[in-house]
């Protein structure tokens, strides 16, 4: 008669006591911590380059509010009389109107902000005072400080947006024509 004829069954070996799935358990937890983690990573890494691409945006934004306060300044009649040592208040350029304010006066008045053609963008253009050059057409040497030579100096500050939450600003100097 055999032992299962007896009612005896299957004999469970004496020294396995679990260890198996105890050593499972732990690579089970090791394998979700290290899931985990990736997730966070991949996570970070696309609000990172979420945040690079508005930042990009923005700066473009900024940069085509500067090249349309650059053509305001440069492509405006009323201020080649600044050359002639007029004043931007002789010229009744004023700071409301125009968005050109005179940084040389104190105190200096509220910069005016005016919109780019984007929408997205915001520029102001400031007054800062003459600088020496060489004008077009007319006789004068680089190294004149003669009166006829000054030419108007205007600073520039361009403000960009992006649909997200970056700002920029640049800045730059612009001697008129």
């Amino acid at each position: 008669m055999s032992s299962l004829a007896r009612g005896g069954g299957f004999r469970r070996p004496v020294n396995e006591s679990g260890m198996s799935l105890l050593v499972v358990l732990i690579l089970l937890i090791v394998v979700s911590l290290l899931g985990v983690a990736v997730m966070r990573s991949s996570g970070m890494q696309e609000s990172m380059s979420a945040n690079l691409r508005d930042r990009a945006l923005a700066f473009q934004a900024a940069e085509a509010a500067l090249r349309v306060a650059q053509e305001d300044v440069l492509g405006n009649p009323a201020i080649e009389d600044l050359q002639y040592g007029k004043t931007l208040a002789e010229l009744n350029v004023s700071c409301a109107a125009t968005g050109i304010c005179d940084a040389t006066t104190i105190p200096a008045p509220a910069a005016v902000w005016r919109t780019a053609p984007d929408g997205r963008s915001t520029y102001r253009i400031e007054y800062v005072g003459d600088a020496y050059a060489p004008k077009t057409g007319k006789s004068c040497s680089v190294d004149s400080m003669d009166y006829e030579c000054r030419r108007p100096m205007f600073r520039i500050t361009a403000r960009g947006r992006s649909p997200g939450i970056s700002e920029v600003f640049l800045q730059a100097n612009v001697v008129s024509r």
